[in-house]
Parts: C-alpha cells; sequence; structure tokens
C-alpha cells in the first residue's frame, strides 16, 4: 500500500466510521458506485421522493469502499451538512485532496459525475481553489450532459449572479430541466419563480403545481409555502 492510498484509507475510515483492516484497502474507483447513484437519487427526490437518511446510509457504504466519486461526494456532503452529515469542512477538504487528481483526471475523460463533482471543487474549495467562473463552466459541461444537481446549480448561477451575469430567464431554463426530472429542490425553486414573475411572467397555478410537486416529493418548504393562510403569494 502506498502513502497515499493509506492516507485515503485512514480518511475514510475515520469519516464514516469505520475500521482499516490489516492492508486490504484498495485505491480508488473511477465509475460511480450503484450505491451512490442511488444515494444521490434519494437526496434529490429523483427516486421519486426525498429519503436523506436512505441517501446517507447509501452513502456511507459506497464511500466505505473507497471509490473516488463515492470519496468526493462524502467530501461534498461534509463541506456543507448535507444529505444528514455533520458539516465539518477540515474533514471535507482532506477527503477531497485524497481524491481530487483522480476526479479531475475522469472528469476530463468526460466522466459525467465527476464533471459535477468538480463543479462543486471549485465552487466550495474542495481541493482546488474556490473560482466561480470555473465552477460554473464546469456546472455547465454537467448540465448539458444531462446531470440533475448541473443543471440545478448552473440554475443557481444565473440567479445569484455567481461566476455569470445575472440571468433569470437562463436560471429558469436549466431549473425547469432538473425539476421535470424529479428533483425536488428545483421544483421549489421553479414555483418560487412563478411565484414571483422571476425569469417567468407572475402564474400562480404553476407556482402552486411546483411547490405541490416538490411537496409530495418530501421539500418541506415547499410544504410550508401550500400551507400559508393566503396560499401564494
Amino acid at each position: 500500500m502506498t502513502k497515499r492510498q493509506r492516507r485515503i484509507c485512514l480518511t475514510v475510515a475515520g469519516a464514516v466510521a469505520l475500521p482499516m483492516v490489516g492492508t486490504t484497502c484498495a485505491p480508488p474507483t473511477l465509475e460511480p458506485d450503484p450505491r451512490l447513484l442511488e444515494a444521490i437519487a434519494w437526496y434529490t427526490g429523483l427516486a421519486g421522493n426525498v429519503d436523506d437518511a436512505r441517501a446517507h446510509a447509501l452513502l456511507g457504504e459506497a464511500a466505505a469502499d473507497r471509490g473516488a466519486l463515492s470519496l468526493m461526494w462524502l467530501a461534498r456532503v461534509h463541506s456543507r451538512g448535507r444529505m444528514g452529515f455533520e458539516e465539518d469542512r477540515a474533514l471535507a477538504r482532506s477527503l477531497a485532496e485524497s481524491v481530487i487528481e483522480e476526479v479531475a483526471g475522469a472528469a476530463a475523460a468526460g466522466q459525467l459525475e465527476a464533471v459535477f463533482l468538480m463543479g462543486t471543487a471549485n465552487d466550495e474549495g474542495l481541493g482546488r481553489e474556490e473560482d466561480p467562473v470555473l465552477a460554473t463552466e464546469w456546472h455547465r459541461r454537467a448540465a448539458e450532459g444531462g446531470h440533475a444537481l448541473g443543471q440545478h446549480n448552473l440554475g443557481n448561477a444565473y440567479a445569484q449572479g455567481r461566476g455569470v451575469e445575472v440571468d433569470d430567464s437562463l436560471a429558469v431554463f436549466w431549473w425547469r430541466k432538473a425539476a421535470e426530472r424529479g428533483d425536488a429542490i428545483t421544483q421549489l425553486r421553479l414555483g418560487e419563480a412563478y411565484e414571483a414573475g422571476r425569469g417567468v411572467p407572475r402564474n400562480d397555478s404553476l407556482a402552486v403545481m411546483w411547490f405541490t410537486r416538490a411537496s409530495e416529493s418530501g421539500n418541506q418548504t415547499a410544504a410550508t409555502a401550500l400551507a400559508r393562510p393566503n396560499g401564494v403569494r
């Protein structure tokens, strides 16, 4: 086992509370673990509804097998306290630094999940310097490749003017693509856009429709919007 591989093993063992046994730790793999893909589906709602507990468990299992993409996702969730994981920036950076070159190589070869994760790396300073412009370009590549979270993040970039000029119509364009695939947070964003008339003409009926879809997928913010005494604002 190389020193680098051992560092990865020790980092993961601490992150997912699993022991490292002997020298059985394998080098990181670059194909997405099916459990990782299932975790993402439950996290986003693409599986039909949001289930952070199930997503959390699946990602922990996938990361324990030390695939580079699973480890980078583990860094991502610890970076901001996503998916029921504790926010721990130091751990997130350590995990990312252990696999970033492998992830970058996979992204350069066109592996879609790796492309998305490079956007995260530049967005959140995980294994790379924070660079909103470069992050948005990675998100664009992921979005154009059909990655729902890439579409979500690209929409956010246009809404916030992060790495690009603010363009509400393009924000809605990319949010719609992710929302139509079942991404619950993006369904919420689309409902908010229709409610406010931001990037689209105001349309209360469509706002309610997207809030309802998000709520049915388990998004509590959307459920709260629907439960307002006066309905959609």
